[in-house]
């Protein structure tokens, strides 16, 4: 992926509605959506499952998926103004969603249960309660380009699995950034964000520090 494709800006969260996404039965309002995807940033420490508060108290760990391999992780800061030059040194975590009528919970065929299912966390929009969670690169993965980043920063994006996936019986889930981008030109995900140079993704603009923890969580 480019970093042209990366850097969509955050005017384009606010295009208008999205053809590809209705396909679940309802046109998906990116306008509206962008006014939640706001109150997800402004609570975005709640969305792996941490309060911006705890005590003392364990914090929730999250299961995500990084290089074909599940890692766990906590979200105890966020960056709500960040500067420009760290922001675009930020690696990437994907909000990787299942396509729901808002009534029933999306059953797959394959047996396959996604990581949140569902995770109402604070802020986020209901179109995207059911996901998994994907990273750039996860601790002890190499020397080159992955070893350093388990800490962050990351870039927070949506993206949406296409409705077809629910009745695939050999449905796989992506588990790295590369198996993503794979399916992103093979498409099997939504049109999110028509216009922009990657419209399979939302690129919000925040920033997350969300180190690992032990995968024994």
């Amino acid at each position: 992926m480019s970093d042209n494709q990366r850097n969509i800006s955050a005017t384009q969260l606010h295009n208008p509605c999205a053809p590809g996404v209705a396909a679940w039965g309802r046109v998906f309002d990116l306008q509206s959506f962008a006014l939640r995807v706001t109150a997800l940033l402004a609570l975005v420490v709640g969305l792996l499952g941490v309060s911006g508060s705890a005590s003392a108290s364990k914090p929730e760990i999250d299961e995500v998926y990084a290089q074909g391999n599940t890692y766990y992780m906590i979200g105890p800061h966020t960056i709500t103004n960040p500067n420009p030059h760290l922001f675009a040194q930020s690696e990437e975590l994907y909000i990787v969603a299942y396509p729901w009528d808002g009534t029933t919970a999306p059953v797959l065929t394959s047996g396959y249960v996604p990581q949140c299912n569902p995770c109402y966390h604070p802020g986020l929009p209901p179109e995207f309660v059911y996901h998994d969670h994907v990273l750039s690169g996860a601790p002890g993965l190499g020397n080159n380009g992955t070893a350093g980043e388990f800490k962050g920063p990351w870039k927070l994006i949506l993206v949406m699995y296409n409705a077809s996936v629910l009745s695939d019986p050999d449905f796989q889930p992506v588990t790295s950034e590369e198996e993503l981008d794979a399916a992103e030109q093979a498409g099997e995900f939504q049109v999110i964000n028509p216009g922009a140079e990657n419209p399979y993704e939302i690129i919000t603009p925040n920033i997350l520090i969300c180190p690992f923890v032990s995968p024994n969580a």
